[in-house]
């Protein structure tokens, strides 16, 4: 479950360090592979866009910010065309498609959770159409929020009709991409959320290794993509692009060549609007 406001960290380096994965893949390991990927970068963003930064409404620089990105995924309530920063994110939007960029936006699958109809759903997912929206990411997802593959295949079903992507948030992903029928398909996403770093806290080893070979397997099978998220406690600091925690996080997402990869921080109220952007490692 993703909660309150993201901060983003824009990852700009490309690790030299990469070939010590291309050429130290053991026969032995179910995550082995001759070409490891760069992963590509994700931007879970959940304040109003035209402030990302303290950029207030210039939205030049708010474009500029977000363009750092491969993904951007866009927060619960913007695809209202009542919500204040509504008109400014469709310019965004536009603006990041111009430049060849993934925009998703967010929506709440929990019945546990908001409990949207099928009908207040389909109705955001209009809405996030209209504005240019590449892709939504359902959050809440699994069946611990006691969302059904019914309930999960309809959404799905329905996002692909406008030839938008999904991206699954479930814990388990045996939630989402197990079993028939199954609609996910190679150009849809699983996000592995609280990936090896959570709260600032190293996650288990054995878990970790278990949910990542199971990613793996459903990637190789269906040609789903993988994108991991990892979170500093609060409040993230600048450096944290160069702590161990962001190295184990990065290449634990680049040894399973998974494609998308955010370090971020845990929901903060005080800073909801500032973009953490780490320099280039040499």
């Amino acid at each position: 479950m993703i909660t309150g406001v993201l901060l983003l960290v824009v990852v700009t380096a490309i690790i030299p360090l990469i070939f010590i994965l291309q050429n130290n893949t053991g026969s032995n390991n179910s995550s082995s592979s001759s070409n490891v990927n760069v992963p590509k970068r994700l931007g879970i963003y959940y304040g109003w866009p035209s402030l990302v930064q303290g950029v207030q409404g210039n939205l030049t620089a708010a474009i500029s910010i977000f363009s750092q990105f491969d993904l951007i995924v866009f927060g619960d309530g913007i695809a209202s065309p009542s919500h204040g920063d509504h008109k400014n994110t469709q310019i965004i939007i536009q603006s990041l498609n111009n430049l060849g960029k993934l925009s998703f936006g967010y929506i709440d699958l929990g019945v546990t959770t908001q409990n949207l109809s099928i009908l207040q759903m389909q109705t955001t997912v209009d809405e996030w159409a209209a504005m240019g929206i590449n892709g939504i990411l359902w959050d809440d997802a699994g069946y611990d929020y006691n969302v059904s593959r019914s309930r999960q295949n309809t959404m799905i079903s329905y996002c692909h009709s406008f030839n938008l992507r999904v991206m699954m948030n479930a814990w388990n992903p045996d939630d989402v991409m197990s079993g028939s029928p199954m609609l996910l398909g190679s150009n849809d996403i699983y996000l592995l959320e609280s990936y090896l770093i959570s709260n600032g806290n190293y996650q288990n080893l054995a878990a970790w290794k278990i949910k990542a070979d199971k990613c793996l397997s459903y990637a190789n099978l269906y040609g789903i993509s993988m994108a991991t998220l990892s979170t500093s406690s609060t409040r993230i600091a600048s450096s944290f692009g160069l702590t161990q925690q962001f190295s184990q996080a990065w290449f634990g997402t680049a040894i399973y060549s998974f494609q998308y990869f955010q370090a971020t921080q845990i929901f903060n109220t005080a800073h909801p609007i500032i973009c953490y952007i780490h320099l280039k490692i040499s």
